[in-house]
Formats: C-alpha cells, structure tokens, sequence
C-alpha cells in the first residue's frame, strides 16, 4: 500500500472478529514500532504484548471500563522510560520526549497493521496504577499507550478533517498562502486543466496531421495514375 493511501484510509477500529492474530503479523507490528525515531535514538521504550483473555479483560477494566478493549484479540502496552531521557536531555527528556518517542513508535504499529490488513486503536485513557500493577512494572516505568489489535469487523466512516489551508502556516504564525491548493498542487485543478488542453491540442494535432497526410497520400496516388495513363 501507498505509505500516503496507508495513512489516509486507516480508521480506528473498536469492533473484532472472533479470529485470532498470526505470531508473524505481530512481530511486524513490533518491528515497526522498534524502528520509529527517536530523540538521540535512545530508543527508550518496551512494548507488552497481552494476549492471554484475563489479561485483556483486566487492561478493559483499567481503561475505564471500555469493556470492547477485551474483545480485541492482540493488546500491546508501549511504556516509557523516563530516566533515559532525563539523563540526556533534563527534565524535557523526561516529561516530553520520552512521550513523542513512544508516540512515534505507536503510529508506526497503527500504519503497519492497516498494512497489513489489521484493525486497531489508539487508548490513552486508562488508569496508569493499575495498568503497571497487571503487568507488574517497576515504579521507574511508565505507561503510555494501549493499542489494540484484530481483524476488523467494521468499516468505520472517513472521520472530518480540517482543510489544509486552516492548519499551514508559511514562515510565521498566520502567515498564509491565499490559493495554497495552487501553489502545493495537492488538487492539481491547474495542471488538470493544463493536461486536459494539452491532450485536446495533441488529439487536434494528431488528427490534422493525419488528415494531411492522408491528402499527401492521396495527391501523390492520382499523379502516379495520370502518369500510368
């Protein structure tokens, strides 16, 4: 798939076939979450893969009660590791790129599993405590997302999105581009235009070549015939 195709038509899925997930599907799921940047590539993130039922109905429950959660056949836990950024970056390693890092990894897992024919979600809300003590993690981790994973049973909707005019800037806070379609090209109705006039000029050309050499040919036939007579 298109990684731009991939990006749009992915949805978030809350509804499971009863089906379960090949191991080898799984492991490039991971593999697309451990390949995702990050800050000074400290890479300081461990993903928890919950496939047992008590295990997942327990993770439902720490989510607020979002009881489809358990339904999903595949939870993966990414969890953070504070101290690594902290020791490289201060405190904004430690409260905000080990967040980005670990929401890079995250995207990473979503595109590869629409991929690969897979359905899933994004949860942030849950209760941390309880998350860290199902899973038993030590108190210098910490929780950042639960994924869920299976082969989908809907086809949800194509959710709104905002125009790209009214979420780019150029080189300032509110600095804009009047005609910014035109100028990025992104609906190409000028080169649209300009193809289609270009192909008419073509096809016009075409046939008008084609019409005089067909004149030619006819001209140079009755010549060979007068002379034959």
């Amino acid at each position: 798939m298109e990684v731009l195709e991939c990006i749009k038509s992915r949805r978030a899925v809350r509804k499971y076939l009863v089906k379960e997930v090949p191991w080898e599907l799984i492991a490039n799921i991971l593999d697309a979450g451990r390949h995702a940047p990050s800050s000074g590539n400290l890479q300081n993130w461990k993903f928890i893969v919950a496939l047992d039922k008590d295990k997942r109905e327990a993770v439902a429950k720490a989510c607020l009660n979002q009881l489809w959660i358990a339904l999903a056949p595949v939870h993966i836990i990414i969890i953070s590791e504070p101290e690594k950024g902290e020791r490289s970056y201060g405190d904004r390693g430690k409260t905000l790129y080990n967040i980005q890092n670990c929401a890079a990894a995250a995207e990473n897992m979503l595109l590869e599993a629409h991929n690969l024919g897979l359905g899933s979600c994004w949860v942030g809300a849950f209760n941390p405590v309880e998350i860290r003590r199902i899973f038993g993690m030590p108190e210098e981790v910490e929780p950042q997302i639960v994924l869920t994973f299976g082969f989908p049973n809907e086809n949800p909707a194509h959710p709104s999105k905002l125009p790209l005019e009214a979420v780019t800037y150029f080189g300032g806070w509110r600095a804009k581009i009047k005609d910014l379609a035109a100028y990025a090209g992104f609906y190409s109705v000028h080169v649209q235009k300009a193809v289609g006039k270009g192909k008419e000029a073509a096809k016009e050309a075409s046939i008008t070549f084609k019409e005089k050499a067909k004149l030619w040919k006819d001209k140079i036939y009755r010549k060979l015939t007068e002379k034959r007579k």
